[in-house]
């Protein structure tokens, strides 16, 4: 009887193995699917993923298929192709769902992205054009201010040290939220809870937080949605300026009050 069971457990197991296993295209890029069964890379990938990325690219190019517990996922690590692949009229991608679910496990907001066409031209009205040539003029303005002026006001005798990373992840951002969001007396306070949030984005987005992680995850959150409202914004801003206009935009999607709050948090994401 025992003997019969376990010859229909191994059974089971390599029709799954048969049924998961699967073989590269013509056409197709490199596939890569580890040497543990199922599982394949996906031990590599959850302990540096950034790493594995790497290493992925220096043994296959820009784009390979890798498997990691079950699934297989391809990865195109080069930006200049991005925009030519997601428009391909002959392909069938849908990042609706998936979309969906990492901007409310992230920024626990929920869109109507049923209209993805009134998104790209709202978009390309405030991002594209003279619009954006503003906004790299501004930015140029704005960075060359920040590099100049000390945010914390040390006076001309004073020296601090700071990692390159760090420097130039405060002067980009505060450069950028300066533009964006036109608000100088909050920049401080907008800067720091947002280093929080975003040192713990990718653990937020593979659900691995511990619970003191998620205590400052959700503490910036609530932080961050309460500098970036619209009634915090400076009132001298123009009339017809992006924040507004994407208020009004999610206002005719349908989109609740606190919803548009949220919403200003993955603007400032995406655009840093």
């Amino acid at each position: 009887m025992l003997g019969t069971a376990f010859l229909l457990l191994n059974g089971l197991l390599i029709l799954l193995l048969l049924w998961t296993t699967r073989t590269r295209k013509k056409n197709e890029p490199p596939l890569d699917k580890g040497f543990i069964p199922w599982l394949g890379h996906a031990l590599e990938f959850g302990k540096d993923a950034a790493k594995f990325l790497a290493r992925m690219k220096d043994k296959h190019g820009d784009i390979f298929t890798v498997r990691v517990a079950g699934l297989y996922v391809t990865v195109l690590l080069d930006p200049n192709s991005f925009h030519n692949v997601l428009n391909d009229e002959t392909n069938c991608f849908d990042f609706t769902r998936i979309r969906g679910q990492v901007i409310k496990r992230i920024f626990n907001l929920q869109l109507p992205f049923d209209n993805p066409t009134s998104e790209r031209k709202w978009m390309e009205e405030h991002f594209q054009g003279l619009s954006l040539e503003r906004l790299n003029s501004s930015m140029s303005a704005h960075l060359t201010s920040v590099m100049l002026n000390s945010p914390e006001c040390f006076s001309s005798s004073e020296w601090r040290e700071d990692g390159l990373f760090g420097l130039c992840y405060s002067l980009l951002f505060r450069a950028g939220y300066l533009t964006l969001f036109e608000r100088k007396d909050n920049v401080a306070a907008v800067y720091k809870e947002f280093r929080r949030f975003d040192d713990l984005l990718t653990k937020l987005a593979r659900s691995s937080l511990k619970r003191e992680e998620k205590n400052v995850v959700t503490t910036s959150q609530e932080r961050l949605w309460t500098l970036l409202s619209l009634r915090c914004l400076n009132k001298e801003s123009e009339p017809n300026s992006w924040q507004q206009s994407y208020t009004e935009f999610l206002q005719n999607q349908g989109v609740e009050a606190d919803m548009q709050k949220k919403a200003q948090l993955l603007q400032l994401w995406t655009t840093q």
